[in-house]
């Protein structure tokens, strides 16, 4: 009976990771879904973009087991080319700190009336991170066992507010190009969360279960947020956060999103700082390190959460696909081989 808690526990937990790794600020609030996203027929592409996340965690964690985790999957599939693509996923993760850190100031500003002059949240968020992310991966894991659970069930409660799932407001894109959005958009987060899942895949045997309950889940909330926002229209299209002009700023629902929003963007910003802290570690002055490094993701947050997902994730969904096309071309090579004997 101690085995089956164990194992379940270690389920829930597994789950809880990968998607908040996903449920970032860009997710909850609706911002990157509706760049990503059409507002016509989005629910088989929603349904598309869960299978994509699904095969790119599935290849993630089959490449750390094998390789010995995430510096391990680098040297095995970028030879001697891995130090530079080491250096774009930190720059990616830097980028994505910096959006997370901008929309702690959105959720502050819109949901609490807070000025984004005072950054408050932001910087407190930022000193925690720095310090837990000494326990690495366990930290990841209790934080997102901690607060995911409220991040979902918010998101089904949404579920209640809308029945139409197909909405006629300015698509995002037609036919091929709505699937290459959709297909940028899976690769961005599962590329950013490649150190996080390498190195688990490392120490973790079991791993199907919850990357099918974690893919799932990402699929029905893109459905239940988008259904929401595209509902609202133009103006929750527009906003800097969608899903809060949906729930009305100042409004008791737009503090329980506000606060919802505050979760999800804590959860992915210990993942994505995670290679961070990881590079520092290795670093002559780890500590002076690290202390830069949330020093530029602070003044980089400056040009706000709208500005970052607009110009930025685009660029690290094209980085991301040519990642796990790497990662999947090297792992297809090694499984025929292994096949052919």
């Amino acid at each position: 009976m101690g085995n089956v808690f164990r194992e379940m526990g270690g389920f829930i937990k597994l789950t809880a990771i990968l998607i908040g790794t996903i449920v970032g600020a860009g997710f909850v609030s609706g911002a990157e879904l509706v760049r990503f996203f059409p507002s016509q027929n989005f629910l088989p592409c929603a349904v598309l973009a869960a299978l994509l996340i699904f095969a790119g965690f599935y290849l993630l964690f089959y490449c750390g087991r094998k390789y010995g985790g995430f510096n391990g999957t680098l040297e095995r599939v970028f030879g001697k080319f891995a130090p530079p693509v080491r250096a774009v996923i930190l720059a990616a993760s830097l980028v994505t700190c910096s959006g997370m850190l901008a929309g702690l100031d959105s959720v502050m500003l819109e949901g609490f009336g807070v000025p984004k002059v005072f950054p408050v949240l932001s910087l407190g968020v930022l000193i925690g991170v720095y310090f837990l992310s000494e326990r690495g991966t366990v930290a990841i894991g209790w934080v997102n066992l901690c607060l995911v659970p409220a991040i979902v069930a918010f998101v089904v409660s949404l579920a209640f507010r809308r029945v139409d799932f197909d909405y006629a407001f300015t698509p995002a894109g037609e036919g091929i190009y709505s699937v290459l959005y959709v297909m940028l958009y899976a690769a961005m987060n599962v590329f950013l969360s490649a150190p996080v899942v390498c190195d688990l895949g490392a120490r973790m045997k079991k791993t199907a279960g919850a990357t099918v309950a974690a893919s799932a889940v990402i699929g029905g909330s893109i459905v239940v947020i988008l259904a929401n926002i595209f509902a609202e229209g133009a103006n929750a299209i527009g906003a800097d956060m969608p899903l809060l002009a949906v729930m009305g700023a100042g409004t008791v629902m737009g503090k329980i999103f506000a606060s919802v929003s505050a979760f999800g963007i804590i959860t992915t910003l210990f993942s994505t700082y995670y290679p961070l802290h990881q590079r520092a570690k290795e670093c002559k002055r780890p500590r002076t390190v690290r202390l830069i490094v949330c020093a530029a993701v602070f003044v980089l947050s400056r040009l706000g959460l709208k500005n970052i997902v607009g110009y930025a994730y685009p660029a690290l969904g094209l980085c991301g696909a040519f990642f796990l096309i790497m990662c999947a071309a090297v792992a297809g090579i090694a499984l025929r081989k292994r096949t052919a004997q």
